[in-house]
């Protein structure tokens, strides 16, 4: 299933490493709050030890901890924990360089870190005659952020991605075709469905593309040669791989199990029960794909190399390579929200699944809760004995971790005060002057929560009538991505227009429209003149792992310092502690908050800013990867001390 590199030479030989050095925004201090509703918090280093007994590299802050509460009742048991201390000296910092097989500690390292990631972090056009363009989206998630940070001449790794192609369908010159649009179809702001798929296009994904030998190798050189070094998985059926070139088609099969039955049951949304044979078929898709991921990662591994692997889409990927190369260093990195166990039992496959994960050695969460689903999970369903720190699974100890995604807030910035930006910006103020702006960006889908936006809007303008034709909500629509076999994200579109419309004939006049949807995708530019335009951001998701939109309206209001509304079952809002949390549920407490938001004084909004600007600084990309490594090596080290491994 999976093609032969283009050059097996140049893949054996990896191109050396030149010196870098660290580059880092300068941290923040500022005291943590812990008091939060329903949601237990985390903050970078809460759960561990300040620099998890590694060193801290030069130029990269020290997290913060957070005091436990004596009184506060665990979770899980509190059990004696045996802990090695890393000796200093042992430890080079990152900063520094580590040269090929040097050794840290007692852990055998080489440079190289190998991210599997589902799709390509590139969006790929596939042009009539075998002419292949790539274009990279200078804004699209915290994921490709950290992809993009490890590519960086400022990571002092040696840095390859392995990913799908995605569908390929050829397109034309012609911008506006449909094809052409299904390439670029990538959600703005979100971590999940990175890929060219957009749901509904079934005419488009049913169809068959064939890549000869030539272009197959034109483009896996195009890959391994840009600035984000990327090594493609071709998923085909073997009957459809062919000397002379290779046939994809049902291309989208491959995401079935993922977004139909993963995706869907780590919102909290149950499929209704069927035959079972739609189930066989997606988890044969599935299985073989994690097994054309383990067959390209084997193909250009090495002794040492760390690999890393992403989200929910491989979920099996770290017990197949480890079966293949049992002392392989191993991180899952999970973006997507994890649920109770309840609704994992109700999962098909439930017992792979976990193990599969189980195969890693270090496991990375959004926040606290979805950590505590994971260990309940293999705990109730595997039997194996499970804490807040790891899971004692057959194979030996893995490793937890809570770890929130960052933001490249440098380059955020950057675009975010881009001189077309500006004038986009003074156009929507002039637009909406005497008024005050809410606004919201959200997929359309139940879990994205804009219906309780809206609900919680109208309670809002019922109950505070002084703000009648004062205020507008401004809500940004982008596509769902959770399989729609249903049809429920149509329904739930309906809906959502159905109550805009209800609200705008109530409170509405001919020339004030208070509730405006907007379902077109925004440019870049738009994108962020939107972000400064908001007097006050509300998420009002009722389940999501991480929302890059908050961290970026927190960075884009730095001259307005607007205050942020999130929703407490956002993995986002345990690492914005000073944000305003709300219980999408209420209704009547979000329009409370709204209502607070809007009449908080300037120097309430002052602090609020900057509390929360110095949290996304002080959690950006570059730290949360340099933390997700350094706690790996801390994870090998005493597991090398106890024997685990």
């Amino acid at each position: 299933m999976s093609g032969t590199p283009y050059s097996t030479q140049r893949l054996s030989h990896r191109p050396a490493v030149q010196q870098r050095t660290e580059s880092f925004l300068p941290p923040h201090e500022s005291e943590a709050i812990t008091s939060i509703p329903v949601t237990p918090g985390i903050s970078q280093g809460t759960y561990g030890d300040p620099n998890d007994g590694i060193p801290t590299p030069i130029g990269i802050p020290t997290p913060r901890v957070i005091q436990s509460q004596p009184d506060r009742q665990e979770y899980f048991p509190r059990r004696p924990a045996n802990k090695v201390l890393a000796q200093s000296s042992a430890v080079p910092p990152f900063g520094d360089g580590i040269l090929t097989g040097s050794r840290q500690g007692e852990v055998s390292l080489s440079v190289t870190v190998l991210s599997a990631t589902f799709t390509l972090p590139q969006l790929l056009r596939y042009r009539k005659g075998g002419k292949w363009g790539l274009e990279h989206k200078h804004h699209c998630s915290t994921h490709l952020d950290s992809l993009a940070y490890l590519s960086s001449k400022e990571s002092p790794w040696d840095h390859t991605v392995i990913a799908w192609t995605g569908e390929i369908y050829p397109v034309s010159d012609d911008a506006s075709s449909s094809h052409e649009q299904l390439q670029e179809s990538i959600p703005a702001s979100t971590t999940t469905s990175l890929g060219g798929h957009s749901q509904g296009n079934d005419d488009i994904v049913s169809g068959e593309t064939y890549i000869s030998s030539n272009n197959k190798a034109a483009l896996e050189e195009k890959l391994y040669n840009d600035h984000i070094r990327t090594l493609p998985v071709w998923l085909a059926d073997d009957c459809d791989i062919k000397d002379g070139g290779i046939k994809l088609k049902q291309q989208s099969r491959w995401r079935r199990y993922a977004e139909h039955d993963l995706c869907a049951l780590f919102h909290y949304k149950q499929r209704p029960p069927t035959d079972g044979r739609q189930a066989d078929i997606r988890w044969d898709d599935y299985e073989r794909m994690n097994k054309a991921f383990a067959d390209r990662i084997c193909q250009v591994y090495k002794p040492g190399d760390i690999v890393v692997v992403h989200d929910h889409y491989l979920m099996l990927l770290p017990e197949l390579l480890r079966q293949r190369h049992p002392d392989m260093h191993i991180v899952f990195f999970l973006e997507s929200p994890f649920p109770s166990s309840e609704l994992i039992r109700c999962l098909h496959r439930r017992e792979q699944i976990l193990n599969g994960i189980l195969g890693s050695d270090l496991i990375c969460f959004q926040a606290f809760h979805f950590l505590q689903h994971f260990a309940n999970s293999c705990t109730r369903i595997l039997g194996y004995n499970a804490n807040k720190g790891w899971v004692e699974s057959t194979r030996g100890r893995v490793h937890l971790t809570v770890l929130p995604s960052g933001i490249n807030i440098s380059k955020i910035t950057t675009l975010g005060f881009s001189p077309s930006v500006d004038k986009m910006h003074e156009e929507l103020r002039k637009l909406y002057k005497g008024k005050k702006v809410i606004i919201g960006c959200d997929p359309m889908s139940r879990f994205g929560g804009v219906h309780k936006k809206l609900q919680a809007f109208e309670c809002f303008l019922d109950r505070y009538p002084s703000w009648r034709h004062h205020v507008v909500l401004v809500q940004i629509t982008s596509p769902a991505t959770m399989e729609d076999d249903d049809g429920d994200n149509i329904l739930y579109a309906r809906q959502v227009n159905d109550l805009a419309s209800s609200i705008n004939q109530t409170y509405g006049s001919l020339d004030f429209t208070p509730v405006q949807i907007h379902t077109q995708r925004l440019s870049q530019d738009e994108y962020f003149a939107v972000l400064r335009l908001g007097d006050i951001a509300v998420n009002t998701c009722v389940r999501e792992g991480m929302s890059t939109t908050s961290l970026e309206y927190v960075a884009c209001q730095r001259e307005s310092h607007g205050p942020l509304i999130i929703s407490e079952f956002s993995g986002t809002a345990s690492s914005l502690e000073e944000a305003i949390r709300i219980n999408p549920w209420d209704v009547g407490q979000v329009a409370d908050e709204i209502n607070n938001a809007l009449t908080m004084s300037q120097e309430q909004r002052n602090r609020m800013h900057r509390a929360l600007y110095e949290r996304v600084v002080e959690g950006n990309v570059q730290l949360c990867v340099s933390t997700m490594l350094r706690r790996l090596i801390k994870v090998l080290k005493l597991d090398e001390s106890h024997g685990h491994r």
